[in-house]
Formats: C-alpha cells, sequence, structure tokens
C-alpha cells in the first residue's frame, strides 16, 4: 500500500514535455531517413557560410535596435498618461502581431519606389529613390515587429512594481537619475537577457520578412534556406543539415541566456495608479514626447497602409475569402486551445518542481517554452508531414499540421501569460491548498481558475492572433483546397492585384488589433 500510495502518475507538463521532444525527435529522423545516405551536401560551403553570416548579423542589430527603442517606449508610456493611450498600447499590441507578410506589404507602400516616402521626397524636390529590399526593408520591419513586443513585454514588468517601492521613492525624493537608477533600471536589466534571446530567435528564424524583402539569395536566413531545400530543391539531407545548424545556434543560445538569468516567475501584484516621482520632470516630458514621436513615426505608416485597400474591400468579399477566414479562424482557435493547454500544463509542472524545492527541474520546465523557438518550423513541419506521408493527403495533413506547429510557436506567448498567474495563486494559496488535499483538476478549478481566468483569456487570443496571420507553414500546403486569409493575401500579391492584397491586409490588421486589444485588457497590462 505505501508503494503504491508512493507512486504519483506523470505531471501533465512532464508529457507535454516529452511529447514535445518526441514530435522533434520523430521529425528530424524523418527527415535524416529521407535523405537516403548523402553526405555529400553537409559540407558548409561558401553559400552556406554566407547565410549563416547573414543570418548572425541582421538577428543581432535588429535585436539591438528593438530592444533601444522598445526600452525607451515603455519607460515614455510608463511615465504618462494621456488621451487615447490604451489604443496606444492596443496599436503596439496589434503591431507586434501583425502579419509578417502585410509588414512587407506595408513596407513597400511606405517604403518602396513609389510609396509615400519617396512621393514626400519628390514633392520636396529631392531627387531620392529609397529602396527597401536588402538590409534596411528587413531592419524597418524587424524593428517594427520586436520593438512593439518588446515594449510591451518592458511595459508589463515595469507595471509591477510593487506600490511600496514608488511610496519610498516619494519619500525619499528621488528625482529622475535616482527613479532610473534605483527603480526602473533593475527592472529592465532583469527583463533584457530574456527578452533578447527571445528577439534573436525571431530574427534569427525570420521566413516571410527575409524571403520577400532580402533582395536576393544573398540575403538569406538559414530558415528560407532550408524552405529553399525543401520546396524547391526537395533535398531532405540539406534540408536537415540546415535544421541542425540552426537548431545548436539557437539552443546554445537560449541555454547560455537562461541558465544566466534563471529564476521563478516574476507574480504580478495587485496595484492601484501611483504618480511616479520622475514624471514631472520637463526634461523626462520633452524626452518622452519625442520617443513617442518616434514610435508613432515607426508604428503608424505601416498600419495605416493598409487603409489602401478600403476602397477595394467590396471586391474582395467573396466566397473565396469567407472559405480563407473561416479557415484561418479555425486554426487559430485550435491553436490557441493547444498552446494556452501546453503552457498551463508546463507552468503546473513548474510550480509543483519548485515546491518539491526541485530548482533544476523547474527551470527546466521554465526553459522549455523559449527552447521551442529554436526548432525550426519548416523542419518539424516536413519531418512529420514524411511520417503522414502515405496515410493522409497534403491538404489533410496540412490541417492537421497547422494548427499544431503553430501552437507550438505560439507557446512561449502563451507561457509568459500564465506562469506568472500561476505563480501567484501558489504564492497566495498554495499552503491553504495543500493543508486541504487539493491537487491536480480540483486545485485548478478551485484555487487557480480565479487568478488565471483574465491571463488565460490574454494568452489565448494572443496566441490565435500569432496563428491567425502566420504565413510560413502554410507555404507548404497552400493551395486550392487549403487556403489562409494570409495564403490567399500572398496569391493577390503574385498576380499583382495590389489593391485586393490591400484589402485583405486591412481584414488581418483589423482582426490584429481586435485580438491584442482584447488581449491587453484581460491581462491588465
Amino acid at each position: 500500500m505505501r508503494r503504491a500510495r508512493g507512486l504519483r502518475p506523470p505531471h501533465p507538463g512532464a508529457l507535454v514535455a516529452l511529447a514535445l521532444a518526441a514530435l522533434a525527435a520523430a521529425a528530424f529522423g524523418a527527415l535524416i531517413g529521407a535523405a537516403q545516405d548523402r553526405p555529400s551536401v553537409l559540407a558548409l560551403d561558401a553559400y552556406l557560410r554566407r547565410i549563416l553570416v547573414f543570418s548572425l548579423g541582421q538577428a543581432t542589430l535588429s535585436t539591438l535596435l528593438s530592444l533601444a527603442l522598445g526600452a525607451a517606449l515603455a519607460l515614455a508610456l510608463a511615465r504618462r498618461r494621456f488621451p487615447g493611450r490604451s489604443l496606444a498600447l492596443a496599436a503596439l499590441g496589434a503591431a507586434a502581431v501583425m502579419p509578417a507578410i502585410v509588414v512587407v506589404f506595408s513596407v513597400v507602400a511606405v517604403y518602396g519606389r513609389s510609396g509615400w516616402l519617396a512621393a514626400g521626397l519628390q514633392a520636396a524636390g529631392l531627387p531620392l529613390r529609397p529602396n527597401p529590399f536588402g538590409w534596411p526593408g528587413i531592419l524597418i520591419a524587424h524593428v517594427f515587429l520586436n520593438a512593439t513586443l518588446a515594449a510591451r513585454v518592458y511595459l508589463d514588468a515595469l507595471s509591477r512594481a510593487p506600490a511600496e517601492h514608488w511610496r519610498l521613492a516619494a519619500i525619499l525624493g528621488f528625482g529622475p537619475r535616482a527613479t532610473f537608477a534605483h527603480l526602473d533600471w533593475p527592472i529592465l536589466k532583469r527583463e533584457t537577457p530574456g527578452l533578447a534571446g527571445l528577439v534573436f530567435l525571431l530574427c534569427f528564424t525570420s521566413f516571410a520578412i527575409v524571403l520577400t524583402l532580402g533582395g536576393g539569395p544573398g540575403k538569406a536566413t538559414l530558415e528560407v534556406a532550408i524552405f529553399s531545400a525543401l520546396r524547391v530543391e526537395l533535398d531532405f539531407a540539406r534540408a536537415a543539415m540546415l535544421a541542425g545548424l540552426q537548431l545548436a545556434v539557437c539552443l546554445s543560445l537560449t541555454l547560455v541566456l537562461h541558465w544566466a538569468v534563471t529564476r521563478a516567475p516574476v507574480a504580478p501584484t495587485e496595484r492601484l495608479p501611483i504618480a511616479r516621482p520622475d514624471a514631472g520632470d520637463r526634461r523626462l516630458r520633452r524626452l518622452d514626447a519625442a520617443v513617442l514621436l518616434l514610435g508613432g513615426a515607426l508604428v503608424l505608416p505601416l498600419l495605416a497602409a493598409t487603409l489602401e485597400g478600403a476602397a477595394a474591400l467590396p471586391r474582395v468579399l467573396d466566397g473565396d475569402l469567407a472559405r480563407a477566414a473561416t479557415t484561418s479562424l479555425a486554426i487559430a482557435l485550435v491553436s490557441a486551445v493547444l498552446a494556452c493547454a501546453m503552457a498551463i500544463a508546463l507552468a503546473g509542472a513548474a510550480q509543483a518542481a519548485r515546491e518539491r524545492r526541485r530548482g533544476r527541474l523547474a527551470a527546466a520546465y521554465d526553459v522549455l517554452p523559449a527552447l521551442v523557438l529554436a526548432i525550426p518550423p519548416f523542419a518539424l513541419t516536413a519531418g512529420l508531414f514524411l511520417l503522414l506521408r502515405g496515410r493522409v493527403g497534403a491538404t489533410e495533413a496540412g490541417f492537421l499540421l497547422l494548427p499544431l506547429v503553430n501552437a507550438i510557436g505560439a507557446l512561449p506567448f502563451a507561457y509568459r501569460f500564465l506562469a506568472p498567474a500561476l505563480a501567484t495563486s501558489a504564492e497566495r494559496h498554495g499552503r491553504l491548498a495543500a493543508l486541504l488535499g487539493l491537487t491536480g483538476l480540483r486545485r485548478l478549478a478551485i484555487v487557480d481558475w480565479p487568478v488565471l481566468r483574465r491571463p488565460l483569456a490574454g494568452a489565448a487570443a494572443f496566441a490565435a492572433a500569432i496563428s491567425f496571420g502566420d504565413f510560413g507553414i502554410v507555404a507548404l500546403f497552400g493551395g486550392a483546397e487549403l487556403r489562409t486569409l494570409p495564403y490567399l493575401l500572398y496569391e493577390r500579391l503574385g498576380a499583382y492585384r495590389l489593391d485586393e492584397a490591400a484589402a485583405i491586409g486591412l481584414l488581418l490588421v483589423a482582426a490584429a488589433f481586435a485580438l491584442s486589444a482584447f488581449a491587453t485588457r484581460m491581462a491588465r497590462c
């Protein structure tokens, strides 16, 4: 009897971790098995070295620019309360999850040779022709997406500072320098390593932006090279080698950053708005105004570029659009449910490990959501498709794999919403739940749900927004029988029906804006 009582069933989080590892191993195994023993393609040739150098260079520069602008925007928004601030936060959230294919369209519309900037320069009598292809377009698109994400993460962290810290700062008469040194900087420093790793991974594995704005084969990431090896060359050995190289680089960076700053998720505190002691400084007012104007100059034109499609909306409201929208919505809903379920399971496993004083195991669960970004989505999808080939058709495989791969891609963001909420619940009610013998689903329903409900809604909305606008994986399976809204936009662009593409982009941005506003409200950011 004692042994029977001592045996515990595996935690759902452990099952999720094992399932993710098994999926990745099976996918890579299938790719290697399909390579048919072709070791000659594994050489690190000059083209591959050039791709690797470019991937590292653009990801590093994009990360530095994104973090710098994101931190400045977060501090300005934390210090200022102004009419329309909630709309500004929703705009930041919408920009962070804006579909990459729409970002590409907007960058060309604003900074292209016939774009808004070129028209303005020509009106001013300046014979300059901006070119968004290559480094400029890639950096603009990446900073647009990731600076807004960084701003939201930093602002969320700043908003969790205990109210007592601000009261003490006011009593001690802190000025702007002391406030930044003792209150803001420790928070920014704590968040920066993990956020830097996340942004670097997003830029390093970028696909749609680099594929369309790269301007040539020399400007490609490993993700683009994997796609080319799978879709164009049908070279599974090269795809497996490229995927292994990307996995090694991303895993190394993620593990180094994680173990350097390992800590438990920070539980958010309930606090009333308190005036910051540095809010009245005139120099900071001017600085914040300049930062907000710079952020607006980056974000608003790219968001507004999709408004050009408003006139073409009646022409795209047809059966193709309805079917694509239904497909996108269904995939997004399934992806959001899967991502949130995996995030809750992993966060619960990490918290259970902490309660049993098993810090290393808890840290392993905490780092796993970040590690999934290191897995090349194309390699994962292609490997799983090879396993399914012969059992289901390509379209059916697409419908099965798209929600799964999108859910895995959204897992790090859902985990960020939910892990602090579970930490808060454990801190407030964990001992009482243990005394009452509440475990498993009973504890989740009775103890954790009141704290988890709002962050769960925010995580689901954010994960759905990411999946709704994803263009990467559908590029492998998209066709007449499987169309999502981003794929439909891509088809319109390929047919040079730019006004219709702008109309579809407008619908995608509107959906991202609505989901982001809902996620922001639910998360109380």
